[in-house]
């Protein structure tokens, strides 16, 4: 049987079939990758002597790309296989294995002036508290255009959404099999006779969304 979709089973299995943390079904976009909304942001808010704490690292990409732009990136994740990755392909960062509720790694231990998380757990949000420097900021980007916890759980620990963004971009799923997939990975139904029913000559047609948000302490 194989591993239920988002446990850490299925993730470590994802590792090894994909080469990371990707997403398994192939797409096609009308425009541009909503997801680079966050991209731009964390160019902002990084600067050279931030402490920069990664929630739901993955195999690392985040590091790699932005890592040695700043003063240290420390990340966490919770499945062995991905931070395996993500040290070979990021050796400038600190990688630690955590779930984001039990208690913190020393390496975690020490405020961070930025904390991100792309897609990744929002248990993070309830830790900020502990985790964040006087001022710091926290920026998360969701697949979908509403993530409820989020707000929830930035009001439970005063934190304040500075600026949130709904991102909708038209996009289609080429075969059957990444549509069966993208369901899969989204836990949303798919079935045969509704891809037979929908599809069209670029595939099957769907909306591509993230909702951004970025917060920061009340008392800041």
């Amino acid at each position: 049987m194989p591993p239920l979709p988002h446990s850490k089973a299925w993730y470590a299995h994802l590792a090894a079939e994909l080469g990371g943390y990707h997403h398994p079904w192939r797409r096609v976009l009308d425009g541009p990758d909503p997801e680079q909304t966050f991209d731009l942001l964390l160019e902002q808010v990084l600067r050279p002597d931030a402490r920069v704490l990664e929630a739901g690292c993955g195999h690392g990409p985040d590091a790699l790309r932005f890592g040695q732009t700043v003063q240290q990136w420390i990340a966490y994740d919770q499945v062995p296989e991905l931070l395996e990755m993500a040290r070979r392909n990021a050796p400038h960062a600190v990688f630690e294995e955590w779930n984001g509720k039990d208690a913190l790694p020393a390496a975690l231990q020490d405020p961070f002036d930025v904390i991100v998380s792309r897609r990744g757990p929002t248990s993070i949000i309830l830790r900020l508290p502990e985790l964040a420097a006087p001022g710091a900021q926290f920026l998360y980007v969701g697949p979908r255009l509403t993530v409820p916890q989020v707000a929830e759980r930035l009001t439970a620990v005063q934190w304040r959404i500075v600026a949130e963004w709904s991102i909708s971009v038209q996009a289609y799923a080429p075969t059957w099999e990444d549509w069966r997939m993208r369901g899969e990975w989204m836990d949303e139904p798919v079935s045969r006779a509704d891809w037979e029913a929908g599809v069209t000559p670029q595939g099957m047609p769907y909306r591509e969304e993230r909702y951004v948000v970025l917060a920061r302490a009340t008392s800041s």
